[in-house]
């Protein structure tokens, strides 16, 4: 390691030395969110306290528009295996060494660190990938997050700054450059806008699809998920092993799995193509057997995704966190694993 990383990694674990200290889980709740402004890096950063309920503690940093995913898993009860297609963060935890990542271990070790009963450690979390150790880019994201998260929470433990949780607000960081000081205050949660490549059909679609009888049938259609199923041999070169991208459709009513992919994220050229040919997928479905009465989605992203396809097929579109026949369907694979 470089003695460079090397400083910034023992400075990244003494920022969360010092908020162990201060124990914030006993203080704050998960939907207690703290937001840092951040100028250097042009984004707003969203931190999340776990552990009020006396389970996992840690210390959760949410980057700009993932802050979405944790209000959408606050708001939906998706089944357990879907839960890491909504959790896009980098985690401060302290835990017990048994739950300590084997590479974090190794690492703690060459910094030259111990730890009794409570270890401290980082990992990533994003969509399509197992949880990982973070890098040294992440380590320097953490570093200015959590210092930032330490002040905020002092403002609140120490200076007796009134946040209005159960009403919306956050507390709100930022660098005031006219007074050349940081500001810590009340404010409602920004939430930053996330933008999708809409699928776009010509007019001549809607005349061709709506000669198609329109059936009774109600379709599950889910296909921007990935489950979350260990192949060795699905591994990047930095070592993180990335899971397979599932895509459903099933009748909702008879709960038959019409059509099911595991696909590999090597198989498309990046995510618009991945869209354009699901799509196009449960077109053909649809010149097959006609258009379906209703189609059920999982969330708001493949709502949006799908909204002009349905709506000049004249299909409604319903969104439901649980998906009867394709859980189902996750279940049964599950009992075979």
């Amino acid at each position: 390691m470089k003695l460079k990383d090397k400083e910034l990694w023992l400075e990244l674990y003494e920022v969360a030395k010092n908020i162990q200290m201060l124990e914030p889980w006993k203080y704050l709740w998960d939907m207690d969110l703290l937001m840092y402004v951040s100028e250097e890096m042009q984004d707003v950063f969203y931190c999340s306290v776990m552990g009020r309920g006396g389970m996992h503690k840690a210390i959760a940093v949410y980057q700009g528009n993932q802050i979405n995913g944790f209000l959408d898993l606050a708001k939906n009860q998706y089944p357990n295996y879907m839960l890491v297609n909504y959790q896009e963060c980098l985690m401060c935890n302290f835990i017990n060494r048994q739950e300590t990542l084997p590479k974090n271990r190794e690492l703690i070790k060459e910094l030259g660190l111990s730890f009794r009963g409570t270890w401290v450690s980082f990992e990533c979390f994003e969509k399509g990938y197992e949880p990982s150790p973070i890098n040294i880019k992440q380590v320097k994201v953490m570093i200015e997050a959590l210092k930032n998260f330490y002040m905020m929470f002092r403002a609140i433990i120490e200076k007796g700054m009134k946040v209005d949780f159960e009403r919306g607000e956050v507390l709100a960081r930022h660098y005031d450059k006219n007074k050349k000081l940081y500001l810590n205050y009340p404010n409602q949660l920004m939430i930053p806008k996330k933008e999708f490549d809409i699928i776009g059909l010509k007019e001549e679609f809607r005349n061709e699809i709506m000669k198609l009888p329109q059936t009774e049938m109600e379709l599950e259609f889910e296909f921007l998920n990935y489950f979350p199923m260990r192949i060795r041999e699905n591994k990047e070169q930095d070592g993180r092993i990335y899971y397979p991208r599932v895509r459903f459709i099933a009748d909702r009513k008879t709960g038959f799995v019409i059509s099911h992919d595991f696909i590999n994220k090597n198989d498309y050229k990046d995510e618009k193509e991945y869209v354009i040919e699901s799509a196009e997928l449960l077109i053909n479905y649809f010149y097959k057997f006609g258009r379906p009465k209703r189609i059920y989605v999982r969330d708001e992203e493949s709502k949006m995704y799908l909204n002009e396809l349905v709506d000049k097929a004249q299909i409604k579109l319903t969104v439901r966190p649980t998906l009867k026949a394709i859980d189902e369907f996750y279940k049964s694979m599950d009992r075979m694993m």
